[in-house]
């Protein structure tokens, strides 16, 4: 990047409930920091861009619209609206993550660094190499001098962020015979409301289900059924233990690649929009028979075609405003088991490190008040991490290239960079948390 005086492109490729939200917190940390900073939005429709904007209008000034019916054309670099992304230093694939490898074309292109938020990972490609396609660009963004900061959300993202923070301190404390167990990563996604209010896309949660969950067990793959190996887990702010259910997610091989040597790893989810997904499992509406006289179409596709999908922004700041929406919760901890000799005994130690966002009806009044409660910790999330990664090209004059994770960044930047990404998440009201405690058996 070049002198930290020099205005700021942002590109976003999609702009729903979490790039709205990602673009209106990346503002908020160019205007406290004197950055000049401006976007490129590309979108199918403007109309509806503008709308989940609709209460940052402000912002219209700084934003360039482009209205495509289709994308391929400026991935392939034939489209002439190409011309309005030069000298865009960051593209944002806020869309899906299909669009991922041809955003890193594009990039390589524009010699931009590149943001992902989640990984095209349920394919066979990936069961096989267990590993992110990402990492096929990994030797021409490093050639480049540019970085691909990838799966760089909540979680993933600040998750792998804080789970990678401990680890590398553990594994740079000199302490010889501290060996790293496992970790196990547990998430909260709990809703109490009057309607069915869906936070996220239910396809994605059907999309998990069919690739069954996965934990890593001493050091191999084991493939569950769907809803089995339950766990429970206290998260702080609940009354209770939630129930938790194994889910293959980018967590699980992010943390492998970075920590090959730690055996034990699982990522495990509960919570209401959990178990709303168990009870159509267990209902076998989820299953792929066909319909009596419809061979065509299978009980899962009538489900797809039936369920609703997430809310406009405008009515979800009604259902929040009027009540619909009473609490709402997201949050993870990561279970750290280690052990080490002390005083001539084998000690085992647990160390939890997390996450809470439980202060969801503050959005209103906000920019963000459309956003669900799990749209809004992701796009501050990656927002944050990517703005102080930025952060540290322009004005640290640090180097970042190649594939990098949020593990990653905990390893690259220094720890005042650290430090601040923490203080940013707690001053855009994700809380943290850590816990220590002595699991030795008695």
């Amino acid at each position: 990047m070049d002198a930290p005086s020099a205005p700021l492109t942002i590109a976003f490729f999609g702009l729903g409930a979490v790039g709205s939200s990602m673009l209106i917190c990346l503002s908020e940390l160019a205007e406290r920091d004197d950055v000049a900073l401006r976007f490129v939005v590309v979108v199918l429709n403007v109309d509806l861009a503008r709308d989940a904007l609709f209460h940052a209008e402000r912002l219209f000034d700084r934003i360039d619209f482009i209205g495509l019916p289709d994308f391929a054309p400026l991935f392939e670099g034939s489209a002439p609206e190409l011309e309005r992304l030069s000298g865009a230093e960051v593209l944002v694939n806020a869309a899906w993550p299909g669009f991922n490898r041809p955003l890193l074309e594009l990039g390589l292109q524009l010699g931009a660094h590149v943001v992902d938020l989640a990984s095209d990972m349920y394919d066979a490609e990936t069961e096989r190499s267990l590993t992110f396609s990402q990492y096929g660009f990994e030797q021409a963004y490093r050639e480049g001098g540019r970085a691909a900061l990838i799966n760089l959300g909540i979680s993933p993202g600040v998750t792998n962020f804080l789970i990678g923070l401990r680890l590398h301190q553990l594994r740079s404390s000199r302490r010889r015979d501290l060996e790293i167990e496992s970790v196990d990563l547990y998430l909260l996604e709990d809703i109490d409301a009057d309607e069915i209010v869906f936070s996220w896309s239910p396809l994605v949660a059907l999309e998990e289900l069919a690739a069954r969950p996965r934990l890593l067990r001493d050091g191999r793959i084991q493939v569950l059924e769907p809803f089995s190996s339950a766990r429970e887990h206290h998260f702080p702010g609940e009354v209770e233990p939630t129930r938790q259910y194994p889910l293959y997610q980018e967590e699980l091989l992010s943390l492998h690649r970075s920590f090959p040597e730690i055996e034990s790893i699982g990522v495990y989810t509960g919570g209401s929009e959990v178990e709303l997904v168990k009870a159509l499992f267990q209902l076998s509406l989820l299953s792929k028979r066909t319909l009596p006289q419809q061979s065509e179409l299978t009980v899962e596709a009538m489900v797809r075609a039936i369920l609703p999908g997430m809310n406009k922004p405008r009515r979800i700041e009604e259902y929040l405003r009027n009540g619909v929406i009473r609490r709402a919760h997201f949050a993870a901890a990561a279970e750290i088991r280690y052990t080490e000799t002390v005083r001539n005994d084998r000690q085992v130690t647990i160390e939890t490190v997390g996450l809470s966002y439980l202060r969801y009806r503050g959005l209103l009044g906000s920019p963000y008040a459309g956003a669900t409660y799990i749209s809004y910790p992701t796009a501050v999330g990656a927002a944050i991490l990517a703005w102080h990664a930025l952060a540290f090209l322009r004005e640290d004059g640090g180097s970042l290239d190649g594939v990098i994770t949020g593990e990653d960044l905990a390893r690259l930047l220094p720890r005042s960079r650290a430090d601040a990404i923490r203080r940013d998440l707690v001053a855009w009201d994700i809380d943290l948390f850590e816990t220590v405690r002595d699991a030795t058996p008695v």
